[in-house]
């Protein structure tokens, strides 16, 4: 069935958007699905993930799966669309869900944001249909790279959408992981941004028209980004390019706001983000157990509320 278009999703002239980045930390507080989990299940090899743990991320993927990456997550299905949230996190996801933010995007494939917005989500099979849109970048929503398609979640303000970045469960083909797959999304990025802002300015709405949103890129160059429980590997290699890109935007834009506890083994790469103009925010926090990473987020919580309120 052909998905509704909404385009209301918009940025006026002089808007800063707010957009939450939301990882998967938050859900590891409680016991949610680890890196070390799912290439446990994805493991076609000899090696444990113990062994690969110095390649990057995307590789070690490859080589336990030997190549069947996207295969083995076909097998996992059923066992990645479950979802029980803890009280916990589903209180801190509510949170989130209640601040007026104009995006939300996740590089998880899991659905713990749409079942804290309903519980019912993954339980029946429609709620998912229901809520699924694309922007009017796209004739349909797509089954692969998912710059486009969104789910339209009940938030703070009517409704926020939600953009899978790295592809969903449901959808195994729209997974990316692996370097092949990493390497066609960022030149999905870069064909998309060369069109719509060439020369790495976009051309604002005059006389208080505003832009339609077309990609959740669009969001990501132009708005405020909160980014929470989201460890921003090096390994990551579409989004640091996407954060030097947004560096490099020459229309008004805002910035990338990383909240992660210190430790030193993360000093470098604090470093390389405040280089790309990122603000690191550790709260005074570092070198956290699971107990001390419970009272981060449950403090950066509560900061980014203040500081989205602030700002609106």
């Amino acid at each position: 069935m052909k998905k509704e278009r909404e385009p209301a999703l918009t940025i006026y002239p002089g808007q800063r958007p707010k957009v939450l980045l939301l990882g998967n930390g938050l859900n590891r507080v409680y016991g949610g699905a680890s890196w070390a989990g799912l290439l446990a299940r994805i493991n076609r090899t000899d090696y444990t993930p113990e062994q690969v743990k110095s390649m990057p991320l995307p590789m070690q993927a490859v080589l336990l799966s030997q190549d069947h990456v996207d295969v083995s997550l076909k097998d996992l299905k059923r066992e990645l669309t479950r979802c029980e949230l803890h009280p916990w996190l589903d209180l801190h996801l509510k949170k989130l869900l209640a601040m007026p933010f104009d995006c939300i995007l996740t590089p998880n494939f899991t659905y713990e944001l749409e079942c804290a917005a309903d519980q019912d989500f993954l339980e029946v099979p429609s709620r998912a249909r229901r809520y699924r849109r694309h922007t009017a970048g796209v004739a349909r929503a797509e089954r692969r790279f998912m710059l486009h398609t969104y789910y339209s979640l009940p938030a703070a303000q009517g409704t926020v959408p939600l953009f899978h970045i790295h592809g969903e469960a449901n959808k195994p083909d729209s997974v990316i992981l692996g370097h092949y797959y990493y390497g066609n999304l960022l030149f999905c990025y870069d064909a998309y941004l060369t069109k719509r802002a060439p020369d790495c300015k976009y051309r604002m709405g005059r006389d208080g028209q505003g832009l339609p949103v077309l990609s959740w890129l669009d969001y990501f160059i132009l708005g405020d980004v909160y980014s929470l429980g989201f460890g921003y590997d090096t390994a990551e290699m579409d989004l640091w390019w996407l954060l030097c890109r947004k560096k490099r935007e020459r229309a008004s834009h805002g910035g990338l706001y990383f909240f992660e506890p210190g430790r030193r083994s993360a000093e470098t790469k604090h470093a390389l983000l405040r280089a790309y103009q990122a603000d690191c925010i550790t709260l005074g926090m570092q070198d956290l157990d699971n107990d001390g990473y419970r009272l981060f987020y449950e403090k950066a919580v509560k900061e980014i509320g203040r500081r989205v309120k602030e700002e609106g």
